[in-house]
């Protein structure tokens, strides 16, 4: 190979050319045959986290087996739930906030819930949500809902809104 080749932009001759590419042969080999053991590393790896992803998923419902929460109390986590409801105002007739949340989270919490007096003992009734054509069937589902609600409350004092 002509040594100035490195240093300038002369174009190589037709040997010089012969000799870069059979010192290039080696590596490019080399590269080549390192590219597909990264490929195989790669396929492996991929086999891996999902062979580790298969043994996780039963690891979640032991571990919500295992979860302190299901060793508490009966009457801890009624006042647990107490503390769940709102505090700046009565509790709404909503399925997405305590106390009608709680009942919706296990058979243990809706059986506790539903026999915690205090849970149910406020209530704040809305009726800006009533469509005029509708309002007689919501008035009258509303007020089953009501008075279930209100009889869950047994003998504690109600606070009640509108």
């Amino acid at each position: 190979m002509q040594p100035h080749l490195m240093s300038t932009n002369d174009p190589p001759s037709e040997e010089s050319m012969r000799e870069i590419r059979a010192l290039m042969a080696p590596s490019l080999r080399e590269i080549a045959q390192t590219r597909l053991q990264i490929a195989s590393l790669e396929a492996q790896l991929r086999t891996l986290k999902e062979h580790c992803t298969a043994l996780e998923a039963p690891l979640h419902e032991y571990r919500a087996i295992l979860s302190p929460i299901r060793r508490l109390p009966n009457d801890v986590l009624c006042e647990i739930f107490y503390h769940c409801l709102p505090t700046h105002r009565n509790s709404i007739l909503r399925a997405d906030e305590a106390p009608l949340l709680l009942t919706r989270i296990s058979n243990r919490w809706r059986s506790l819930a539903l026999s915690s007096p205090r849970l149910w003992a406020q209530l704040y009734i809305s009726f800006f949500d009533l469509q005029r054509k509708k309002t007689f069937e919501v008035l009258t589902q509303r007020a089953e809902v009501v008075k279930d609600w209100l009889g869950r409350s047994g003998t504690c004092p109600l606070s009640i809104s509108i």
